[in-house]
């Protein structure tokens, strides 16, 4: 069987999982939440892998989640003028799917996995919830779509 052919493992519960549930709010992203907050993301979360070459998300779908890296790297690109760009790697503790949680558009980029990535996933709604609570939040999801536009920008997009 080709990485490609490969399937993502199926979602699992991230409570109960105690390095997942401790990694998570460790999170540069959710460490500013209040106990009640982070109890209420991690019973709505889940953990998945995926296999070295599988595709996460794709450039323009709709996708459902947000995802925060736990394990592994991923890569970012956009296609401009039929033409891939690449515009970085996310590692443990990077995340992806601003867009949703910011103003529910197409997602801007494709991610694929090159190595094996734990992700974990949670509801945009969720997270836009929280960071309309925890402006810590909100700021830095603010701050990471903008750059990753000016990026894109930048390379030709």
């Amino acid at each position: 069987m080709l990485a490609s052919d490969r399937m993502a493992s199926d979602p699992t519960e991230v409570w109960g999982d105690l390095a997942t549930s401790a990694f998570v709010r460790s999170s540069h992203l959710f460490k500013s939440l209040d106990e009640e907050a982070c109890q209420d993301l991690l019973k709505l979360a889940q953990v998945q892998t995926y296999a070295a070459g599988e595709t996460l998300v794709s450039e323009g779908s709709a996708g459902e989640d947000f995802f925060l890296v736990r394990d592994g790297t991923a890569a970012l690109s956009a296609e401009r003028g039929g033409r891939a760009l690449e515009l970085g790697h996310l590692e443990r503790g990077g995340f992806f799917g601003e867009e949703r949680v910011l103003g529910g558009g197409m997602h801007p980029a494709t991610v694929v996995a090159l190595t094996e990535v734990a992700v974990v996933r949670f509801s945009p709604p969720m997270v836009a919830a929280l960071a309309d609570r925890f402006p810590k939040v909100g700021q830095l999801l603010q701050a990471v779509a903008a750059a990753r536009r000016k990026e894109l920008a930048a390379r030709g997009g």
